[in-house]
């Protein structure tokens, strides 16, 4: 018995004394509808490659790009793609167990639990399965994007501080500039392009501004 099988069997166990009656399934039906698409090693499409999709429910038949519905289950999907010419393509696809099935526990009870694990309908297959010829590749199902919009939260911050960092630097006087006024301000005092209280009042000014 895999984790995933594990953790499905044990939710339907803790739940089962507390509601023995709820035996139907919880989170719905066997059946799902996945695409497949091929492509080569340099990302181009590959079309009319015939595909075998196996699982310990059953087996399955598609052409390249186009969609079928196969059964749930626990167990990974194997798929195996082939087209004259080039060299077979192959994915496991990874089985996940479906987020209602723990949101949903308590209203289909312990049986309804595991009778979802026996049946295939607690676990879900990514939607879109891309086998890239030539190569072996892992596909799990995406994770919720808001999560990931989360994690990116600190990096966002981070860059927002660095570029308010950046323009504060960049409005802020530095020492060399400053001096560079100050002598730019004496060399017209000297030649009488301002006067004494002119020149005076110019260099508190920028004096004050650092």
């Amino acid at each position: 018995m895999n984790i995933k099988s594990i953790r499905v069997f044990a939710a339907g166990v803790v739940a089962l004394p507390i509601l023995t009656t709820g035996c139907s399934s919880v989170t719905g039906t066997v059946n799902q509808s996945v695409s497949v698409e091929t492509h080569g090693q340099t990302g181009t499409e590959v079309v009319g490659a015939s595909c075998e999709l196996t699982n310990n429910k059953g087996k399955w038949f598609i052409q390249t790009p186009g969609s079928t519905t196969i059964h749930r289950s626990n167990d990974d999907m194997q798929v195996l793609c082939k087209k004259e010419s080039m060299e077979n393509g192959r994915a496991a696809v990874v089985s996940d167990v479906k987020g209602s099935m723990f949101g949903n526990i308590v209203f289909g009870g312990g049986v309804g639990a595991i009778i979802d694990h026996s049946n295939g309908s607690a676990y879900e297959y990514p939607p879109v399965i891309d086998v890239v010829m030539g190569s072996f590749s892992k596909i799990e199902t995406p994770k919720n994007p808001s999560a990931q919009q989360d994690n990116d939260k600190p990096a966002e911050m981070q860059s927002l501080t660095a570029s308010t960092k950046t323009e504060a630097d960049n409005q802020t006087p530095t020492k060399d500039s400053t001096s560079q006024k100050l002598r730019d301000l004496l060399a017209l005092r000297n030649d009488n392009v301002i006067t004494e209280d002119e020149f005076q009042q110019k260099k508190k000014a920028l004096l004050e501004s650092l």
